[in-house]
């Protein structure tokens, strides 16, 4: 078991001796008396029974000559050959049990113990007095980006690592004084050697259905790009988002979003009366609807007649403009004429009204017509959700403001403290 070679015969425990078996009174392995002047193979010597020791850990006795137990392989003994140092135990790094100190491996869960390749050759007592090496948690990292690690850690510091002997003079010279970073703040009183970690401008929050906030996508540079596979802030799962969907700016203390050219454009929640022009989407609860002027061919339609008879419907209306209903299948599905100047949409009262969206409000929001020309307006009503029209190229930010991209919802948190310095 130890090192393979062949094993001499040793003679069977006799009756009443300890381990031999009851009732027996003879020796196992000696030649019948018929035989007893036949010559011993020459493979095979009968020698005087060796000493026996128990293993610590099964009990069972082994021959003083193994070193490792036939039945469990605990360490009972060591060759006659071997070092003093190797029947020395030292403490497994991982696992803590004692192994031998020139074994190279831990004999219960495998562990490395001893000099790697190349210096199996050594003496197995240098490895008790050879300095543990240094393992990665000694060593310090730059910290790592911000996206798209979860952002409930603080970013990680540089530490500065131990400097070898011969490069203890070199450190006792001063050093050179840094000049601080745009943007960076560094805290009072840190040592000029430790590079200083980077501070948030500001931070985009995601807001849930219920309101609460989600996680935190820190702006650290003046710009930071969006999309499902490109950009600073990925999102992966979300099938709406383009590739690289958007864009929020940071340009002379101020806070821009721009479309990157993306299919369903982005939102932004109206804090004031916005003008509406012809095209615009329009975020109301879950419909999206498309806001578009009529022509005046067909604003001044007048009564049909068919084969020299008028047609019979519903009374003549004016009609000054159109919403048409998007839906995911890519087509319109409803489109509702605004016939008045003023026009509310909602999911109880209002002159459309969508009775199934529990995200609309009972009055939502209201489109006005200025009556002395085509211009049109829109405003939000005191709605639990908001409404949202989607920018056209790029439009300003402001600290609360709310963003929607695909089906996430963003807020934008500004720090006023950090701005650009």
């Amino acid at each position: 078991m130890d090192c393979g070679h062949r094993l001499k015969a040793a003679p069977a425990p006799v009756h009443g001796e300890p381990g031999a078996p009851s009732g027996t009174a003879f020796l196992v392995d000696a030649p019948p008396p018929s035989q007893a002047s036949r010559p011993m193979a020459p493979d095979f010597e009968f020698a005087p029974r060796a000493a026996e020791s128990a293993c610590g850990r099964c009990g069972t006795r082994n021959p003083s000559s193994n070193r490792y137990c036939q039945a469990c392989g605990e360490t009972v003994g060591a060759p006659a050959n071997a070092p003093v140092a190797s029947l020395a135990t030292s403490p497994c790094p991982r696992c803590q049990q004692p192994n031998d100190a020139g074994m190279r491996y831990c004999k219960h869960c495998g562990a490395a113990l001893g000099p790697e390749q190349g210096e199996a050759s050594r003496d197995p007592s240098e490895a008790l007095s050879r300095p543990a090496p240094a393992t990665q948690a000694s060593l310090h990292a730059p910290p790592a980006p911000p996206y798209p690690a979860p952002l409930e850690h603080p970013p990680l510091q540089y530490v500065a690592a131990a400097q070898p002997a011969s490069q203890a003079a070199v450190s006792q010279q001063p050093a050179p004084a840094t000049v601080p970073q745009p943007g960076v703040v560094r805290a009072s009183g840190a040592p000029p050697s430790e590079q200083p970690a980077p501070v948030a401008r500001g931070k985009l929050v995601v807001i849930s259905q219920d309101g609460s906030p989600g996680r935190e996508y820190p702006i650290y540079d003046d710009q930071v790009d969006i999309g499902r596979q490109e950009g600073t802030i990925v999102l992966p799962n979300d099938p709406y988002v383009s590739p690289r969907h958007a864009r929020v700016l940071l340009r002379d203390g101020r806070y821009y979003i721009r479309d990157l050219g993306s299919l369903n454009g982005v939102f932004v929640r109206l804090t004031r009366t916005e003008p509406l022009r012809n095209g615009d989407l329009l975020l109301v609860g879950l419909e999206v609807l498309r806001f578009e002027v009529v022509s005046e061919a067909e604003a001044g339609l007048g009564q049909a007649i068919e084969r020299g008879t008028q047609v019979f419907g519903s009374p003549i209306a004016p009609r000054f403009a159109r919403l048409s209903q998007r839906t995911v299948e890519g087509v319109t599905r409803d489109v509702y004429h605004l016939t008045r100047d003023q026009t509310v949409i909602g999911r109880e009262a209002g002159d459309i009204v969508f009775t199934a969206d529990p995200f609309m409000s009972r009055r939502h929001a209201g489109i006005t017509r200025d009556p002395s020309g085509r211009d049109f307006s829109l405003r939000d009503l005191g709605s639990s959700n908001g409404t949202y029209l989607a920018i056209r190229g790029e439009q300003s930010l402001s600290d609360g403001d709310h963003v929607r991209i695909g089906q996430h919802l963003f807020r934008l948190e500004t720090d006023r403290a950090t701005k650009l310095i």
